[in-house]
């Protein structure tokens, strides 16, 4: 198994509408098409999939061959790859989906050390709109999901002048309320 030092973010291109977990349905229809099984039993091409309310379940281990982007080798377990169900060009992923995304983000970046530039998307690598329009349109949002925001560690000058003239301000109007007491 290799490192894995990308992460891959996929839709299953089937509508939330017509099932809202479908890990079954998928597993089922990539036996068919491949007959792949992973290390964990199952024969799912994608290491992760996030049902519309939001469960994760695990189908091959990070590192693992999988079956999802074939271009590029990004087959060849470099990448993890997560699969959200539902079609993202005609309906939006569910807010439990983007909390179990997020939720899975911190994990696999603190695990694998991923940065967040190599968080992509299936069209970064192949003639596809997968992971879909709405996916694509919010994707500095989701891409950076797994990372925690950087707190500004030296606020600039003005911003530090500002709230000293507010403290001292305030400062004088307690001392003429006490002084009136």
């Amino acid at each position: 198994m290799k490192k894995s030092n990308f992460i891959m973010i996929h839709h299953s291109a089937v509508s939330l509408l017509k099932n809202k977990d479908q890990f079954i349905a998928n597993n089922n229809y990539h036996r068919a098409k491949w007959n792949f099984k992973s290390l964990l039993g199952y024969y799912l091409g994608y290491n992760y999939e996030i049902s519309g309310k939001g469960k994760v379940t695990q189908a091959r281990a990070n590192g693992e061959t999988t079956a999802a982007c074939r271009q590029q080798g990004m087959n060849d377990g470099r990448a993890i790859h997560i699969c959200l169900d539902g079609n993202f060009d005609i309906e939006k992923p569910t807010d439990s989906q983007i909390y179990a995304l997020r939720d899975l983000l911190k994990q696999l970046v603190e695990k694998c050390g991923i940065s967040q530039e190599n968080v992509v998307y299936h069209k970064d690598f192949s003639d596809t709109r997968c992971p879909g329009a709405y996916m694509i349109e919010q994707r500095d949002f989701i891409t950076s999901l797994g990372f925690e925001k950087k707190v500004i560690e030296k606020p600039d000058e003005n911003l530090k002048s500002r709230i000293l003239i507010i403290i001292s301000g305030l400062l004088d109007l307690l001392k003429k309320w006490f002084n009136k007491q």
